[in-house]
């Protein structure tokens, strides 16, 4: 199937949808909408200069001669209830204790994420009784990465954060710190050394971007533990992004 009818369309309202991938049976894209959107992302794949994970996901199914499978999760709503489910599907597929059932895509966070979306307990402490990052008044350039896909309670957080990211080198070298941002809240502190941001260099990197314009940088550097660093950055809840900004890499310069 490729689209509705114009009786179908009518009735749907906005609703949210599901993109699962017949190679695993898991969700690997979740989206709001209204009409024909949730076939539009097939569609795109057809426009050789687009390029993200979603659509190299749907590439790889076409290629092998299968379809996308498409579930509509609620429909019938209006555009601020859409975002609301999308948000809380998200956030929780999103969630690292439950990344069995999925392989998300999704680069934009769910809607009011930063502050309303799932936490453990210990972290909706954390998230209230936190201060939050002066922005305007700090002391230093922070170049911000956001570690929501990848973070647990048992993760070397400086593994997770140091690689492998696609960036501007040059702007990246500014900063004097990267922080690593989980949830909205600066979680651990890095130096990079005098090296700088450097291109990641291997077979597989060569072989994943082939043909493509996205090259991916890492960092070797030590976690600061310096109480005055520490003091004005660590544990601080960082600013709500404006929605549609969804890069993980944000330079606070």
């Amino acid at each position: 199937m490729e689209y509705f009818s114009q009786l179908t369309q009518e009735v749907l309202g906005y609703y949210v949808y599901l993109l699962i991938s017949p190679l695993d049976n898991k969700i690997f894209y979740i989206g709001k909408g209204k009409g024909n959107r949730v076939f539009e992302h097939a569609k795109a794949t057809s426009l050789d200069w687009l390029e993200s994970d979603k659509l190299d996901i749907i590439r790889k199914i076409i290629n092998g001669g299968q379809n996308v499978k498409y579930y509509i999760l609620r429909h019938g709503m209006t555009e601020s209830e859409a975002y609301l489910v999308e948000s809380a599907f998200i956030d929780f597929l999103t969630f690292k204790d439950f990344s069995f059932v999925a392989n998300i895509t999704n680069i934009v966070s769910g809607h009011n994420q930063w502050d309303k979306g799932l936490k453990t307990v210990e972290e909706i402490e954390l998230l209230y009784n936190c201060q939050p990052l002066d922005v305007e008044n700090k002391y230093h350039k922070l170049l911000c990465i956001n570690i929501n896909g990848t973070y647990h309670s048992s993760a070397d957080i400086y593994e997770i954060t140091r690689k492998s990211w696609v960036l501007n080198p040059n702007q990246a070298n500014q900063a004097d710190y990267v922080v690593a941002e989980y949830r909205g809240i600066i979680r651990a502190i890095f130096k990079v050394d005098e090296s700088g941001w450097q291109r990641v260099e291997s077979k597989e990197n060569a072989e994943y971007f082939k043909g493509k314009s996205r090259v991916r940088y890492y960092f070797e550097g030590r976690e600061i533990f310096d109480e005055e660093v520490c003091k004005m950055y660590l544990h601080k809840k960082l600013p709500i992004k404006r929605h549609g900004q969804a890069n993980p890499i944000w330079y606070l310069y």
